[in-house]
């Protein structure tokens, strides 16, 4: 199977042009069903590269056929149109799961008991996160192997509910990289968490989320090349 689990793709020309995004479903051995909206989409493709994000594998492009547009069944407000897309070549693979790392830059609130005792909704900030885990910068002090609890929600994604343990420590006077200006706040220390007891839902929701940012990053750059 060419796909191990994928909810999402984008599609774009021959020549790489971004078209529009798509829900994946139905998937076979060497295709699957895409569903874009008719707003957003070509209607008389027949040929296309897609990414694929898939949960497993990471960033999949493909060189596809497309074996034309029918419009759904299904009431709705907006004209939803599905195509059968059967893979021909594998073009490119974009990482593993845990390996796409891409920067936020989000305010939340930590809790957890730790060595030192309870710490309660202490000010934080998310500068970058993975599949796997975050980067975080706070005034509180942690130790190695303390766990924190947070939600983390954007525009994107809703409100889930994770936990984090330490696995390095970051001080002030390293963390200039990955903060920039925020560095003028010597009091900021810098942790590495990994995530530990996380639901299968919240896992994907994270993949999901991680995948798009890096395509939408990947789009600005070649923009600007």
């Amino acid at each position: 199977m060419f796909l191990t689990e994928c909810k999402q793709a984008a599609l774009y020309t021959v020549e790489d042009i971004f078209l529009c995004d798509a829900a994946v479903s139905h998937i076979s051995e060497d295709s699957a069903t895409l569903t874009v909206t008719k707003s957003n989409s070509d209607l008389t493709l027949t040929e296309a590269h897609v990414t694929f994000f898939d949960s497993a594998k990471g960033l999949v492009t493909y060189s596809c056929e497309l074996s034309g547009f029918k419009k759904s069944k299904r009431v709705s407000t907006n004209e939803y149109y599905f195509t059968r897309c059967t893979a021909i070549e594998q073009l490119s693979v974009m990482q593993r799961r845990n390996d796409i790392k891409v920067p936020v830059n989000l305010s939340i609130g930590i809790s957890g008991r730790t060595q030192k005792g309870y710490v309660s909704n202490a000010a934080a900030t998310v500068w970058n996160i993975s599949a796997g885990g975050i980067f975080i910068t706070t005034r509180e002090s942690f130790s190695i192997g303390d766990v924190v609890d947070f939600h983390f929600t954007t525009a994107d994604l809703p409100s889930i509910s994770l936990q984090a343990e330490i696995l390095r420590i970051q001080e002030h006077r390293h963390l200039r990289k990955i903060i920039g200006s925020r560095t003028d706040d010597t009091e900021l220390i810098g942790y590495g968490c990994r995530f530990v007891r996380l639901p299968s839902r919240a896992e994907s929701q994270i993949r999901n989320f991680v995948f798009r940012q890096d395509l939408i990053h990947r789009r600005w750059i070649s923009s600007m090349e």
